[in-house]
């Protein structure tokens, strides 16, 4: 069971979204459960979204310690 979780953690972190969600994060590693939102991966307004299932649910903090609303808004 490990070393399955291990082979998802590895495929999620090398994944294409991942890094670039990376390249647009504030760096900030805080993140605020928010309203379900759906979404497609990719970057908006209020920053970058990774949504495998078409939703969000949890949002970076932003530098001044907000959270943006409406996720997935341009």
């Amino acid at each position: 069971m490990q070393i399955l979780i291990a082979v998802a953690l590895f495929a999620i972190v090398s994944s294409d979204p991942y890094h670039e969600f990376s390249k647009n994060s504030n760096g900030i590693a805080e993140y605020k459960w928010v309203e379900t939102t759906p979404c497609q991966t990719g970057h908006y307004d209020t920053g970058y979204a990774i949504a495998p299932f078409g939703t969000v649910v949890l949002k970076q903090v932003n530098e001044d310690g907000t959270v943006s609303q409406p996720v997935c808004h341009d």
